[in-house]
């Protein structure tokens, strides 16, 4: 079994706004410094918690990193004009010398749970974008984007068959968000990899199953699947699993109790790399961080003694 690849979010800004302009680089630097392989960021107008622009924050970690992959988790493509999109994921590629990962869904999973339910936010209603078009416009962005990418002509505007990207770009790796049958096909049909967010171990096992069965059926490579996971380490951390908060968070995602209680990652170094080979074991072939400890560089330095104990 391969190694796991592992990667961190940016911090979330807190509901007042109070993160310094400068924490989004300092972040990139040390994620790179202590060997993750990847910092992620997500993409909504509206929530549960305020949210700087993905790519432009991307950029920003870009300039500050040479190795670390930027990866989006995930990025709502139905709420974003194509041209305008493709524009800003080539920018990105360029001034990131290719190392974005394009984490992308329909706005309906756990990812827009965890968002604030953008089915009936404002977030639809301000693009002026119906939420029942959502899956139409994802299929129809994962059919024309890697071409777009690519500066082949014709597919920003089928009636200006010369029109092109100006500044071609590699296409990143697309990460499938979803956890319903149809973004599995999803995933089989236009995906490298699988992009649940929030899984115990079991669940994702049966979610394998599944993916590798629909690549055989459509005589289709089995994608790679990456995950989200939350994670708190530490003896004075404070952690999200009374029993209120359970039922809280398990209403909130639209989970059963005992999976949210089965999917968070906390104890001592020596637990969280326990934890870590449950997953890879499942199937993962890469776990994303988020940590609901303000204090990210500490949970980040715990976490990188985590992965350390796997070699």
């Amino acid at each position: 079994m391969p190694p796991i690849k592992i990667g961190v979010f940016a911090p979330s800004l807190t509901l007042d706004v109070t993160a310094s302009p400068h924490e989004t680089a300092d972040v990139a630097r040390v994620a790179e410094e202590l060997g993750f392989e990847s910092l992620w960021v997500s993409d909504h107008l509206t929530g549960r918690c305020p949210m700087l622009d993905p790519l432009l924050t991307l950029a920003t970690a870009a300039s500050a990193t040479t190795r670390l992959r930027l990866g989006t988790a995930a990025l709502v493509p139905a709420l974003h004009p194509l041209p305008g999109l493709a524009q800003r994921l080539a920018t990105l590629q360029f001034l990131s010398e290719g190392r974005l990962l394009l984490g992308c869904d329909a706005g309906d999973s756990a990812w827009a749970r965890w968002r604030g339910g953008l089915k009936d936010a404002a977030a639809w209603r301000a693009t002026g974008i119906p939420f029942d078009e959502r899956d139409a416009r994802m299929d129809a962005m994962l059919s024309r984007l890697p071409g777009i990418l690519r500066g082949e002509p014709g597919l920003i505007d089928p009636e200006q068959p010369e029109l092109a990207l100006s500044v071609p770009a590699t296409v990143p790796p697309l990460l499938i968000g979803g956890e319903n049958d149809a973004a599995l096909e999803r995933a089989v049909k236009y995906g490298d990899h699988w992009f649940p967010a929030l899984a115990s171990p079991s669940w994702l096992s049966e979610g394998v199953t599944r993916l590798r069965a629909l690549a055989e059926a459509a005589g289709r490579p089995v994608p790679g699947v990456t995950i989200a996971q939350p994670f708190g380490l530490g003896d004075d951390v404070e952690r999200p699993t009374t029993p209120d908060q359970v039922r809280t968070l398990a209403g909130i995602y639209g989970f059963p109790e005992d999976r949210w209680v089965a999917l968070s990652i906390d104890g001592g170094p020596e637990q969280a790399a326990a934890r870590i080979t449950e997953f890879a074991e499942a199937g993962a072939d890469r776990i994303v961080f988020s940590t609901w400890d303000r204090d990210w560089q500490k949970q980040y330095g715990l976490l990188a003694e985590a992965v350390a104990l796997l070699d």
